[in-house]
C-alpha cells in the first residue's frame, strides 16, 4: 500500500475459476449480500443484456463456491429494462430499497442508472452503456460521475481507436453515423477529438434515430448518399448490430464502396455477421487485445462460461465478471458492504488483476479501457474470422 493507494503485484490468480470451493471453505450463512443487475435481454442490444447477466452469474458461483463473502452468501439479483429509461428507474430504486451493495449496469440506460448512483451513493459497476459520455459528462476531461465504475468498454477509446486508422486509410474524408444517446456520442466525441488534434475535418457528422426497444432497422440510403455527395471514403457505422447490417446491405445494393468501421457491438457477438451475411467483408472493428490474445485465467473463464451456458462469452460478460469479482474484493478489502467505504476503495485500487486486464481506478479514472488496451480486427467473409489489421 502506497499513499493510500492499494496495488495488487504478483498476485497467483490462475485458480481463480475453479470449479470447487476452495479447501476448508465454511458454507457461507446468514443475509444474502445483494448484488443487483439491471440489463436489457431483449431488444436491438439483447445479447449484451444477456451476456451481462451471465458474467455476473458466473463470478456469483464462483463466490458462493468459495464461502461467499464475509461468511455470506452472496445473491444476484436482475431484472431486464429493454432500453426503457424509466423502467431503469424504477428497478434501481427497487434493488437499493433491498439493501444491494451494487448495481451492474445498464447497458441500454446508463444515464439513468449513473445519475441515481450518485443520488442513492451505491456503485453502478460494470457495462454502464459503454462508458464515455454516460461516465464522463463533460468530456473525458471533466469530472467522472463519482458512483459509475465502467469496466465493459469505452466509447471514448472505441472511437479514437477507428479514428487513428481512418486519419491514415480515408483521404478522401470520413464520415460518421452514430445513434443520439450518450452511447453514440460518446463514440462521435472520440473519434472527434483525434480529428480535431490532428487538425483535420470529418466529412459529415450524421445522427440517427434508433429502435433500440424491438431492433427494427432504420432507412439509412440517404445517409449513404450524403457520405458519398461529401467525398468520404470512409464510413464509422456507430449504430445497433442490425442498423449497421443494414446499412452494408444498402451499400450492397447501390454498389457504393467505402472503407466501413464498427463499434464495439459490431464483433461483440455474432449478431452483426449473421445479419449483414458476406456483405460484412472487409468491415473493421476492435476487440479487447485480452480477448485476442487470452491469458490462463480468462480461457478458464471461457471454459467455465461455455460448459454453463452453451455458448461463446463476449467481452461483456467478461469484463461483467471481472467488474463483480472487483466488487468482491472492495468488501473484503473494507470488511464492510457499506457502499461509501467500497466507493471509496474503488477509487483507490490500482492494478486489480482482472480476467480481461489489470484495472486501475481512482477519483478521475472511473473507466477501465483505453486505446491501448484494443487491437484493430477485419472481418474476413470467405473464412468467417475477424483477423488482425496489420497497417
Amino acid at each position: 500500500m502506497t499513499n493510500g493507494t492499494i496495488k495488487y503485484a504478483g498476485l497467483a490468480f490462475a485458480a481463480l475459476l475453479g470449479s470447487t470451493a476452495l479447501a476448508g471453505a465454511a458454507a457461507p450463512a446468514g443475509k444474502p449480500i445483494l448484488i443487483g443487475l439491471i440489463a436489457g435481454t431483449t431488444g436491438a442490444y439483447g445479447t449484451t443484456g444477456v451476456q451481462t447477466v451471465q458474467g455476473a452469474q458466473v463470478a456469483v458461483d464462483k463466490l458462493n463456491a468459495d464461502g461467499g463473502l464475509l461468511g455470506r452468501p452472496v445473491k444476484l439479483e436482475w431484472y431486464n429494462d429493454n432500453a426503457s429509461g424509466t423502467l431503469s428507474g424504477e428497478l434501481f430504486k427497487k434493488l437499493v430499497s433491498e439493501g444491494a451493495v451494487a448495481i451492474v449496469g445498464s447497458p441500454d440506460t446508463g444515464p439513468v442508472t449513473a445519475q441515481l448512483a450518485d443520488r442513492y451513493k451505491v456503485p453502478a459497476i460494470g457495462v454502464v452503456d459503454g462508458g464515455g459520455l454516460t461516465v464522463y459528462p463533460d468530456g473525458p476531461d471533466g469530472k467522472p460521475h463519482p458512483w459509475v465504475f465502467e469496466f465493459g468498454g469505452n466509447t471514448f477509446a472505441w472511437g479514437g481507436k477507428v479514428a487513428q486508422h481512418a486519419l491514415k486509410h480515408c483521404p478522401g474524408g470520413l464520415a460518421v453515423l452514430h445513434d443520439k444517446t450518450t452511447y453514440g456520442l460518446g463514440g462521435f466525441y472520440g473519434i472527434k477529438q483525434v480529428y480535431d488534434k490532428a487538425g483535420k475535418k470529418l466529412a459529415t457528422d450524421q445522427a440517427i434515430t434508433e429502435n433500440w426497444s424491438t431492433g427494427a432497422t432504420t432507412g439509412l440510403l440517404p445517409e449513404i448518399a450524403a457520405a458519398k455527395k461529401a467525398g468520404a471514403d470512409c464510413v464509422v457505422i456507430w449504430l445497433t448490430p442490425q442498423d449497421q447490417a443494414a446499412f452494408m446491405q444498402d451499400l450492397k445494393t447501390t454498389g457504393d464502396k467505402f472503407t466501413v468501421y464498427g463499434n464495439d457491438e459490431t464483433n461483440a457477438d455474432a449478431t452483426f455477421v449473421n445479419l449483414a451475411g458476406d456483405a460484412a467483408d472487409g468491415v473493421i472493428g476492435a476487440f479487447l487485445t485480452s480477448t485476442m490474445h487470452p491469458s490462463p485465467e480468462l480461457t478458464a473463464f471461457i471454459d467455465t462460461y461455455k460448459k454453463k451456458f452453451k455458448e461463446e462469452p463476449s467481452q461483456y460478460s467478461e469484463t461483467t465478471y471481472d467488474s463483480v469479482m472487483m466488487l468482491a474484493e472492495m468488501i473484503r478489502q473494507t470488511n464492510s458492504t457499506d457502499t461509501s467505504k467500497i466507493q471509496a476503495q474503488f477509487n483507490k485500487t490500482t492494478d486489480y488483476p482482472g480476467i480481461t486486464g489489470k484495472v486501475t481506478f481512482n477519483e478521475q479514472k472511473h473507466v477501465s479501457i483505453s486505446p491501448e488496451d484494443l487491437t484493430l480486427v477485419k472481418y474476413n467473409a470467405k473464412t468467417k474470422t475477424w483477423d488482425d489489421v496489420k497497417d
